[in-house]
């Protein structure tokens, strides 16, 4: 009676790792275990460790359960819980990296606002010198059609001074 309990204990806890989805890997050797470890260091160095605080002590939890089953000598639940520990380090890995990943989309984000900001800004200036410019070739040619419309000014000794100077009349008629 007492081997027919473990054996449906067994098939319970197999059917529950296939509920978690990691029926596949929980025979996949001792390296769970490892993996698991290296996976949780990761993600314990990253300074957003704090959105998954949940996952990492789940994985610790998992970690110690499979280090008492393996020294109870129960190596089948042993690597079930290695698995199991691998796969909470493994979602708190994936947690971070999204935080992460959200972070700098933020921040380029706020980076395309602002340059859309400082864009719209050097249009404005852009368009500004534009009318400006429109502003002051009107004025230059309003001018220049002022300047053509009044009659040239002249003066008497202007006139005088360009034109040859003539030998005084003497009384005998120019003859000597």
């Amino acid at each position: 009676m007492a081997g027919l309990m473990k054996k449906w204990a067994r098939v319970l806890v197999l059917a529950g790792a296939a509920a978690l989805g990691i029926s596949s890997r929980a025979f996949a050797g001792p390296d769970d275990r490892g993996a698991a470890e290296v996976t949780l260091r990761e993600v314990e160095g990253s300074p957003r460790k704090e959105v998954a605080t949940e996952m990492i002590g789940r994985a610790k939890v998992a970690l110690d359960r499979g280090a008492k089953l393996r020294a109870s000598g129960d190596e089948a639940h042993a690597k079930l819980a290695d698995a199991l520990a691998r796969t909470w380090a493994e979602a708190a890995r994936d947690v971070v990296r999204a935080a992460e990943t959200e972070e700098k989309a933020a921040t380029l984000r706020r980076n395309a606002t602002d340059a859309g900001a400082i864009a719209d800004r050097e249009r404005a200036l852009l368009e500004e010198g534009i009318a400006q410019s429109g502003r002051l070739r009107a004025q230059l040619e309003s001018l220049d059609r002022e300047s053509k419309e009044q009659p040239a000014r002249t003066s008497t000794q202007g006139a005088d001074a360009g034109a040859p100077k003539k030998a005084p009349a003497t009384k005998d008629g120019g003859a000597k």
